[in-house]
């Protein structure tokens, strides 16, 4: 065996990690390649006139640059680089045989065909087949060239795979490609979307002259993974090397995006006046970069000045938009923005009418969402796998559990986005059982691995039934498959504990969390409030002050209501006090709602009346929790008032028709009490003028 056999079994070996069959394939091929390059096979060496995988057969060297200008390129919807998470483990790689009959296919098996079919598989984002020509490739002896080790490389970063970028980048150095730039280039992003920064770096230091393309693909690289201050000190020394700014748009979009994770508006603002200067605010490209970089401060205000000012737009312009709104959830405004598209002209595209029906979702406006509907049935999207699963989840939330039964059960290939929106659907709709149900039919066809949304929309089943031994399995899953990891997945095991009535559990995970946000102090205290641990609940908000958490207006609710339901009435009141002086919350009808329900159960009915008198106009909460307190302490006269004031502001419902019939028949008045709910149960009876609501249900059997 010649070292050049023995070197190819080495390099190319361990090609992907998820792809045995490949691997020995690529091994197999690499065996039967001849010392010595076939005849007519090209040398390994760049030459002026040289092919350009997937758009001409011979260009000069400028279309050479555009063809690859593209390397490290941030694209439109902010996902970093050219490869995305979704490509990866999507498809299952391919088997010997597979690999055999692709490459067969190919009609004209040398260099240039071979090397165009691996670019245009791979620009497809179809990483598994475009490794599959490489291996059959090689079996031909076809000797690869720099264009072929370009098309392995986009496989390579869009699989994640370093190991087989690493094989490619020994290739280069054995062929005495590594110094042609588009290969040296593609390494450069190879490296860097794969999760090897510093290879990346390392490499590119060891290039001379780099052009203004393996710049783009470096400091694209650093912020794929996060290195925005590395990215703009490499920007800076790009400068240093050109003498100034590259006039490119590729490295303005870049450099926005480094600014932007450096959360620097000063010099956000900066780059934003040198776009304009050099005459890119008229490059859609770069002023959608500039608006994402805006956005991404989370400023409502700034966001929607830079957009009223960007001249040219385009679909992605307003889709950016939409979807900054939906995060805002200034969901009135995503409708506005979208009709003001429509009369701009643009055709809206997918993702368009995805935050459209989110919008309707979230408004719960389902004779809106059906109209979305049926504009994307018009459109074409209605199969699309991303368009069905909002339209599942916009009907879910407007409660047409029906409608989304009938597209889930229509779609063939099913994700586990869509069984988790079907599921939440029904558990948010009250039909959990029926949720958990499906999740089991799930779990039998054994499709999917579920992930801590999916077990997120499990335990807040579980919190809806108040299912305890289930959440203790599902807690028992979270550790064995690291979803406990996630926060949401703890905070939401200790709302469930905290129903089931184990506090004490609720605290043990909070304990065992390894960072917490004020979600996980609000559902611990709330734990203990709703068991009567009004004391645990008053030392974990002083605890909290302590922490580096900041208290929000939930966390002040919360340990009212647990100072309320343990009897806490001072507590509760020198928290209520804080809550507006110290911290300047403003109150809403719930606090007012708690204050009121807490100084009625401790029998503090004239305060508590004071207090629901002089906020009428924060709603019906404190008159309800009003009429809960008179009938708990058996005063009628106080609990019809306080039902009168709720049935007038149209708060009214069967609980509190039964609280209203239960005093009445608590006080001897057997007959109102069975009037009551005779008459609100037919609901026939109009208002009369000059009796009050509760009159007439009382005079309607006298």
């Amino acid at each position: 065996m010649t070292p050049r056999v023995l070197l190819s079994r080495l390099r190319l070996a361990p090609l992907l990690h998820d792809g045995h069959h490949l691997r020995r394939s690529l091994s197999a091929a690499a065996a039967k390649l001849p010392d010595e390059l076939p005849p007519g096979a090209p040398p390994p060496t760049s030459d002026s006139r040289l092919f350009v995988a997937g758009l001409s057969w011979s260009v000069d060297e400028r279309s050479l640059t555009d063809a690859f200008s593209s390397f490290g390129t941030v694209t439109e919807d902010g996902a970093r680089g050219r490869c995305s998470a979704k490509c990866r483990g999507d498809r299952e790689p391919l088997h010997r045989a597979q690999a055999g009959s692709l490459f067969d296919e190919i009609p004209v098996r040398d260099v240039v065909t071979c090397s165009a079919a691996i670019y245009r598989h791979a620009r497809s984002e179809l990483f598994h087949e475009s490794a599959g020509l490489f291996v059959g490739m090689m079996r031909a002896g076809v000797c690869p060239n720099s264009f072929t080790l370009v098309g392995v490389l986009l496989v390579a970063a869009g699989l994640g795979d370093v190991v087989l970028a690493e094989c490619i980048h020994g290739w280069a150095v054995k062929s005495q490609l590594e110094s042609n730039h588009f290969v040296a280039t593609a390494l450069v992003d190879a490296y860097a979307k794969c999760g090897c920064p510093m290879n990346a770096l390392a490499f590119f230091s060891g290039l001379r002259d780099p052009n203004v393309v393996s710049w783009n693909a470096m400091i694209s690289g650093l912020v794929h993974n996060v290195l925005f201050e590395e990215a703009v000190l490499a920007f800076k020394r790009l400068c240093c090397c050109f003498g100034s700014v590259p006039n490119n748009a590729v490295t303005m979009i870049n450099v926005a995006q480094a600014y932007a994770g450096c959360g620097d508006l000063g010099m956000c603002k900066s780059v934003h006046a040198y776009a304009v200067k050099i005459g890119f605010d008229l490059d859609v490209l770069v002023t959608n970069s500039i608006l994402g970089m805006y956005l991404s401060f989370g400023d409502i205000e700034i966001g929607r000045e830079i957009f009223r000012k960007i001249i040219v737009r385009n679909v992605v312009t307003w889709t950016m938009m939409m979807g900054f709104l939906l995060e805002q959830a200034h969901v009135g405004e995503v409708i506005n923005i979208f009709v003001q598209m429509r009369s701009n002209g643009i055709v809206p595209d997918r993702v368009a009418m995805v935050s459209l029906v989110q919008a309707c979702a979230l408004l719960g406006d389902a004779r809106r969402g059906k109209m979305v509907h049926n504009q994307m049935i018009t459109h074409g999207f209605s199969s699309e796998l991303p368009a069905v699963n909002s339209l599942i989840t916009m009907y879910s939330k407007c409660k047409d559990l029906s409608s989304a039964r009938v597209l889930f059960d229509g779609m063939r290939n099913k994700s586990l986005v869509s069984w988790t929106a079907m599921v939440s659907g029904y558990i948010g709709s009250g039909r959990a059982l029926e949720g958990m149900h499906l999740f089991g039919k799930m779990s039998r066809e054994d499709i999917f691995v579920i992930d801590y949304v999916t077990l997120v929309s499990l335990l807040t089943g579980c919190y809806e039934t108040a299912k305890f031994d289930l959440c203790v399995q599902l807690h028992g899953y979270s550790y064995k498959s690291g979803l406990y990891l996630y926060r949401p997945v703890p905070n939401t095991l200790m709302a469930v504990y905290g129903k089931c009535g184990y506090a004490s559990l609720a605290h043990k995970v909070f304990d065992d969390m390894i960072s917490r946000d004020v979600v996980s102090w609000n559902t611990l205290i709330l734990s203990y409030g709703i068991n009567g641990q009004g004391e645990q609940a008053v030392a974990l908000f002083n605890d909290m002050e302590e922490s580096s958490e900041e208290r929000d207006s939930v966390t002040y609710l919360n340990t009212m209501l647990a100072c309320s339901h343990s009897g806490q009435v001072d507590d509760g009141l020198i928290i209520f006090r804080r809550m507006i002086n110290e911290k300047h919350v403003n109150p809403c009808q719930e606090h007012i709602g708690c204050l009121v329900d807490m100084l009625a159960r401790a029998g503090r009915l004239d305060e508590a009346a004071e207090v629901a008198s002089l906020t009428s106009n924060e709603g019906a909460n404190p008159w309800k929790a009003l009429m809960g307190g008179g009938h708990l302490h058996s005063h009628t006269e106080l609990t019809e008032v306080a039902a009168e004031k709720v049935l007038n502001a149209d708060s009214f419902d069967n609980g509190h028709v039964v609280l209203l019939s239960n005093a009445c028949a608590s006080a001897g008045k057997y007959s109102d009490a069975e009037s009551i709910r005779s008459c609100y149960s037919k609901q026939t009876q109009k208002k009369i003028l000059g009796l009050s609501s509760i009159e007439v249900m009382l005079s309607s059997t006298r």
